[in-house]
């Protein structure tokens, strides 16, 4: 054998471990977190006035109060059961990590609008769900959570937020009828 044929079988040799040595170990994975989440709509309970043409949302205080030693604003997630008639809900939907359902003391994510509006504090808002009383499906969010010093400057905060999230021009949270025909 001449050398060249020689140094051409070493170099044939030499590239086929290699690529049987790259076939072996397998390509580095990336590692991917990926949260599984699910969403839960929530219900607040509003007050009407009565308007040329239906039904017309109190877009004010009184439909958004918060309330309660610690402050909260209460939601719930169901619009069904005597204890919880409206004529009016706002439906909004809140994100929770898992594929549910929901058990006491998850806590979910409510995206409002950024910046807030009147000075409520960024979002996203943490929602909890305590479920009290047993049954109602009740869910709340924290005074601390919505901003303000005391129950009474928490709830214009959340009355603006929530306002504002139904009258954006693409709406993240919705009025639905209750006990009355044509809210708007």
């Amino acid at each position: 054998m001449t050398k060249r044929l020689v140094l051409l079988l070493l170099s044939v040799a030499l590239l086929a471990s290699c690529a049987q040595q790259s076939t072996l170990r397998p390509p580095p994975q990336q590692k991917t977190s990926s949260v599984t989440l699910y969403t839960v709509q929530l219900y607040r309970a509003l007050r009407v006035t009565a308007a040329p043409g239906g039904n017309t949302v109190d877009w004010t205080d009184a439909s958004f109060r918060v309330s309660g030693n610690p402050g909260t604003l209460s939601l719930s997630d169901r619009i069904v059961g005597a204890a919880i008639t409206s004529p009016c809900w706002l439906r909004i939907d809140v994100d929770l990590p898992g594929v549910g359902p929901a058990a006491p003391n998850d806590v979910g994510d409510l995206t409002i609008p950024a910046p807030p509006p009147v000075g409520a504090n960024a979002g996203p808002w943490q929602v909890l769900y305590d479920d009290v009383p047993p049954g109602y499906g009740h869910w709340s969010i924290a005074r601390a959570t919505i901003g303000g010093t005391s129950n009474n400057t928490a709830t214009p905060l959340v009355t603006a937020v929530l306002s504002a999230m139904a009258h954006a021009p693409v709406p993240t949270a919705t009025v639905v009828d209750g006990t009355v025909v044509g809210c708007h």
